[in-house]
């Protein structure tokens, strides 16, 4: 019983890191994948000062 708790609480560490990665890297990626086609000036104000407006 123990190592199931141990191998879910690992799991459960892993998602939070996948999920944290998701969502930080957002503002990059969901630009490729909603179709919108950046120029590389977007892309490095995307990466140095959030989302252009």
């Amino acid at each position: 019983m123990t190592d199931v708790l141990r191998e879910l609480r690992t799991a459960v560490i892993w998602a939070a890191f996948g999920l944290g990665i998701v969502f930080a890297t957002r503002p990059v990626w969901s630009y490729l994948v909603f179709g919108l086609d950046p120029t590389l000036d977007d892309i490095l104000s995307l990466r140095c000062f959030g989302l252009p407006t």
